[in-house]
């Protein structure tokens, strides 16, 4: 009775120590959207400067468990069903870096007509690998631009 304890206990042991596939390997690399947008500010599109402004916002959001270096967001913003553009002047634009299994992933957005407004958005975030695009992580959701 005392052996079969022993070899019973033994396995039990042997098989919590392996633990499951996903937590030998680590936890999955995953994106967390703020749900509060950043205020509306003006944002001049044009290459030189000087032109009209239309009202762009920042989107943030955290990514946890990714391997240390480099990486590009994709990212997307809909308000009331309709499309935006990026309000970046495109240096270091989507760039994602890893340190210590974090990174920070934000992108700022505007729309010439109709302009974005104070109300709810809908945002879509997906980090890839610069070396073959996979998608690392994507997360959806929706955002509320303060007025």
């Amino acid at each position: 009775m005392g052996r079969t304890r022993l070899v019973l206990l033994t396995v039990a042991v042997a098989v919590l120590g392996v633990g499951s596939p996903a937590v030998a390997g680590g936890a999955d690399t995953t994106i967390r959207i703020a749900h509060r947008a950043g205020a509306l500010y003006p944002y001049d599109p044009s290459f030189e400067g000087g032109g009209p402004t239309y009202p762009a916002t920042l989107v943030q959001g955290l990514v946890r468990n990714c391997p240390d270096g480099s990486y590009w967001l994709s990212a997307t913003l809909e308000q009331d069903g309709l499309p935006t553009e990026w309000a970046t002047t495109a240096r270091g634009a989507g760039e994602v870096l890893c340190e210590g299994g974090t990174g920070a992933a934000a992108m700022p957005f505007y729309r010439e007509d109709p302009v974005l407004h104070p109300g709810r958005a809908r945002v879509w975030f997906q980090l890839h690998s610069n070396t073959d695009g996979s998608v690392l992580a994507e997360a959806a959701a929706t955002v509320r631009i303060p007025g």
